[in-house]
């Protein structure tokens, strides 16, 4: 006797997302929490330098990038909903397009940041928060590039009309996980500036 296989409820996927999200809010967390208990308590904090980091200019341009993506996904999500097919897809070329440009910036913003880490060394100052700095910059990055791949995937089954009013949870989810690294990347930045 052949069973057919029980399909799981629209709702898995979606507590899957949530439970996925907070494996990573505690990651990024946790890592803010020690950076800036590094900056305050850690040898460094008693430097003169402590608060004169430099962050390079290009995490602003990428600050206003990932916060596109956020708006464009927030757009298609609409335009799903009204079963607009055109503006759907407008929206999620310029959310992938924003998302790219996100990397792209973030690239040249990391070297900038290895090289002040190697600057500071060079001058023998013991200052190794910028390494601190490049690799929570990169562990968002790589989040992102994730967050590419969904939006791939979302596009192409769109190219092939699979989204309507009724079925749209991969825009859905894809946009909550866009905002969720815009609260990330606000809380990251925000913390690097304030703290030092």
């Amino acid at each position: 006797m052949t069973r057919t296989p029980v399909p799981l409820p629209r709702s898995v996927g979606t507590i899957g997302l949530w439970l996925f999200l907070a494996a990573l809010a505690m990651l990024f967390g946790s890592s803010m929490f020690g950076y800036v208990l590094i900056r305050l308590t850690g040898p460094e904090a008693l430097s003169q330098d402590r608060h004169t980091l430099h962050m390079p200019g290009l995490l602003w341009v990428s600050t206003l990038l990932v916060l596109g993506v956020s708006l464009a996904l927030h757009l298609a999500v609409d335009a799903v909903r009204r079963e607009r097919h055109e503006p759907l897809r407008l929206w999620l070329r310029t959310a992938l397009g924003l998302a790219i440009g996100f990397i792209v910036v973030q690239t040249p913003a990391m070297i900038l940041l290895v090289r002040m880490h190697a600057a500071l060394r060079d001058q023998g100052v013991r200052l190794h928060v910028y390494g601190l700095i490049f690799f929570l910059v990169l562990l968002h990055a790589l989040h992102v590039v994730g967050g590419v791949i969904a939006l791939v995937r979302v596009m192409v089954h769109e190219s092939k009309s699979a989204f309507d009013h009724e079925h749209y949870l991969p825009i859905h989810h894809a946009a909550i996980y866009w905002h969720f690294l815009d609260v990330v990347w606000l809380v990251m930045f925000g913390t690097f500036l304030i703290v030092g």
